[in-house]
Order: structure tokens, then sequence, then C-alpha cells
């Protein structure tokens, strides 16, 4: 019985009506940002244990980490360590480092309250002391928080001097340790993690699936940029591409989406500088039952999780797309040789990185033969926007097409190709307005822009590499696009 009333208290957020600050081992993930930095750690309990008294052991999942030694360690959690004692009778959690000593937080001391924290040699120790009661802002909402200061001592309670002095964590009253280390880590690195998102009260940032990956909306804009290199001397080549989403439709009860992007893509090839331009519409099609049989981006950062005699690498970050999370799998990066979890030399590395409505961001391969890498640059959802764009429109990238012009004014550029100079007359305008020449590469970049005035300007080639350019000629209710060459 005693079991079956603590299940259930576990699956609920009892502890969020405390007056002590005990909501560190709610149940689901807890995600935390290394300051400072786009990497993230988390806390989830995978299972628990009653050793009595009304304790509770709550174990995490298990991480894969590099000691600097032959093998990897696949015996250690993330965060807060592979498990937590949770002493109910003095509102107490024990860490465990990665020698298993032991690390303590109360959760229900005073102002001025000290206590001993953390073991730094066999002479001297971290004590933790209270020393702030007050409201703070946690994750944007305001919470009764403790801050809890450390200082180095000698065991006979002298203070020393050390790094971790005037270092500090922060305990929440709903929310847990919104201000931490990593406990594994603790007293070697004094790093801080600041909790970005808890789901036990729901706040913050939230874990997403393959659903909320490809939830993209008609109108949606995407930039691309990535390059293929040969290792062996083959051809290198690198491209940028724009698609937009201008169809969507979905299945039954949301099982699978359809859709189509209008795709534009410009390709180089070396040696020989060979352009490839492309223009075409491209079907999409996730079906997200069959999706469900890949739980890879479902992994939390660095669980170790065996595939036969290999093992992936699972990270997430924050800070970039807006904030967005970012999951990446890189598969398959580790191998079982030797009784041992180690990166063989000579693997094929390949990692995908995913996040919330961008769909797949991120590409990347190497082998013996060739290095292919792809990235999102550039967004464009209703009113949010992010990144640098490859390009103004396809148009200027492939195409080139009349937008607006009345009485079929015309452009002459004489002469063309261009060697060093070239006059550029405009023909059939009926006013004088001054005109804006803008010059674009083949990959959609302005490259030249000048004013012509009185129907007429000198284009001065300067330094622009030889090639073909895309032209706009832009004016008041006016608009003419045209190609230039450049010997």
């Amino acid at each position: 019985m005693k079991k079956i009333i603590f299940t259930l208290l576990l699956l609920t957020p009892f502890l969020l009506k405390a007056q002590n600050y005990t909501n560190i081992c709610s149940a689901g993930p807890a995600f935390y940002k290394k300051l400072n930095t786009n990497v993230m750690k988390a806390y989830k309990a995978t299972s628990y244990s009653l050793p009595g008294g009304g304790d509770t052991i709550f174990y995490t999942y298990a991480t894969i980490h590099d000691t600097m030694a032959t093998c990897f360690d696949t015996t250690k959690g993330s965060i807060f360590g592979r498990k937590v004692y949770r002493q109910s009778g003095l509102l107490r959690f024990l860490f465990f480092n990665k020698f298993n000593d032991t690390i303590y937080v109360s959760a229900k001391a005073q102002l001025n309250d000290a206590y001993r924290f953390a073991k730094l040699t066999s002479a001297t120790y971290l004590e933790a002391t209270v020393v702030a009661i007050e409201p703070d802002t946690v994750m944007g909402v305001i919470d009764d928080v403790l801050k809890i200061e450390l200082q180095a001592k000698r065991n006979d309670g002298t203070p020393i001097s050390n790094p971790w002095n005037g270092k500090y964590l922060k305990l929440s009253k709903h929310y847990g340790l919104s201000r931490t280390f990593d406990m594994t880590n603790v007293p070697f690195d004094t790093s801080y993690y600041i909790i970005v998102g808890k789901q036990h009260p729901v706040i913050g940032l939230q874990d997403f699936g393959w659903k909320d990956i490809y939830n993209l909306s008609i109108g949606d804009i995407f930039h691309y940029s990535g390059y293929l290199i040969s290792t062996t001397g083959g051809p290198s080549s690198t491209w940028k591409e724009i698609q937009t989403v201008f169809s969507k439709t979905t299945y039954g009860a949301n099982d699978s989406v359809l859709y189509k992007i209008d795709r534009c893509r410009s390709t180089v090839t070396n040696p020989g500088n060979n352009h490839v331009y492309i223009r075409d519409t491209i079907l999409a099609k996730y079906r997200f039952t069959a999706l469900a049989t890949d739980s890879s981006i479902m992994r939390f950062p660095e669980q170790f999780k065996r595939e036969n005699v290999y093992a992936s690498l699972y990270e997430r970050f924050r800070n970039l797309y807006n904030n967005r999370q970012v999951k990446r799998v890189t598969q398959d990066k580790y191998r079982f040789l030797n009784s041992c979890w180690t990166i063989p030399s000579g693997s094929v590395t390949l990692y995908k990185s995913y996040s919330e409505a961008l769909g797949q961001v991120e590409y990347y391969r190497l082998d013996q033969n060739s290095q292919e890498f792809n990235r999102l640059v550039y967004f464009k959802k209703e009113t949010e926007i992010w990144g640098t764009p490859v390009g103004t429109e396809c148009s200027p990238l492939l195409d080139v097409t009349d937008v607006t012009n009345p009485g079929k004014v015309q452009v002459r550029i004489i002469p063309n190709p261009v060697k060093n100079q070239s006059q550029v007359i405009i023909e059939g305008l009926s006013s004088t307005e001054d005109m804006q020449f803008t010059l674009y590469n083949l990959v959609g970049r302005e490259v030249y822009r000048m004013k012509i005035s009185s129907g007429s300007a000198l284009l001065d080639r300067d330094n622009l590499p030889a090639g073909l350019y895309v032209y706009t000629v832009n004016g008041k209710n006016l608009t003419v696009k045209g190609k230039l060459m450049i010997e």
C-alpha cells in the first residue's frame, strides 16, 4: 500500500503546494542550459526505490562521457548524476559525483543556516550558507528562491581561498534548482547551469517530437547553404537554396502531412566554375506513425542507448533559431570494441539536427571520400524572421522576369558583355525620376548599386569577377529585371 500511495504522489505535482523547497525530482524532464553557451543538459527520473523511513532514491538515465582514458564512461548520469537520494524527514537531497562523493542540498534551510555541501579534499570541504530568501525570476515567473552561497574551509572550519568561494546555487520553491552545477563534476567544474524548462509544473521549454518538427505552415520560407567537398581529388561544389511552402495537406487524424514546396537552387561546381540552376516543386510527405519508430530524437543529452555494438551521441542546444531547442543526433558515434566503448578511427561521421517547426536544420557527413554539409541559414514564418538570406527571392537567383513594367520601359546596357565600363540607358520612361540600379550575383547576393538620373548612368565594373549577373532597375511603380555578362 505504501508503494501504491507513493506512485500516485509521484505522478502528480504534489510538491507544488509544499512550503519547503522540495520540487527537485518531480515527474517528467527538466532542462538546464550551461550559462553563456548553447549547451543543454537534462534530468528525468526513470525509476525509483524506497529504502525506508519515507525516503526515496530517484534514478535517472545513463550517459556516456569521455574521461580522457581509453574507454568512455557509461555509468554516470546527466546534470544531477545517476541517482538522487531524497531524505524525507530531513528534507534534504543527496547527489553523488563521479567519485561517488556525496553532495548535500537542504530544502528546508532558513536564512543564515550553514551546512556541508561537498568534499574538496580529505582535509577541506565546501560549506553552503543560505544568504537570501527572496522573490526572484525563474523562467519569466516570480517565485520565492533560496540563494545558497559556497565557501571553502578546512575541516576545522577555517576559511580558505578557493575558486568556489562566492559561487552559489538557487533553489526555487516551485521549480527546484533554478541555478545549479553539474553534480557529477562537483567539485571539479564550477560552470553554472540555469533551468530553462520543466514539465511539472509546465513552464519554459518542453520536449518535442516529429509532429512538432515538421509542423510547417503555408508561406514559410527557408534558405539553406551547403557544400560537398571531395577528399580524393574529385569535383567539389557549393550551393544555395530557397524553399517556400505553398500547399499543406493532412491525412487521417494528423497521421501524415504532405507539403508542396517551391524550390530554387544554385550550385557551383569546381574545378571549372560550372553553374547549375534549377527551379522546381518538391513534395515532402511525413508519416508520423512511421517516424515514431525512430526514437532517436526523443533521447536526452548524452544519453547512453546501446544498439548492438553501436551507440549514438545525443545533444541539445538552445539560443539558435530565435531560442528554439535543437536536437542533434550523431549516428553510431561510439562502438564497443575489446570490452570498451570508444570512437573508432576512420569511421563515418553522420549527424542530423532538428528544431521545432523548422524541420531538419543541419546535415553533416564525413567519410574517406567526401565531406558534405547543409544548414538552414534563414527562415521567415509569418512575422518571425531569423538569419541571413542567401538571396532576395528566387527570381534574382534563377530567372529574369518583368515584375512591373508599364509602357514596356526598356533597359539597354552598352556594351554587354561588360569589360571595364558600360552605359546603362533607360528608354520609354515618361518622367525624369531617379532610378535605382542593383546588381546581384547568381546566388542572389547584392554586389553593386548605383543611382540613375535623367535616364542614364555609367556602370563601372570595379573589381567584380567575370560571370553572369542579374540586375534590377527600380523606380516609382516600376521594376525591370534583366541579365548582363562581365568578361
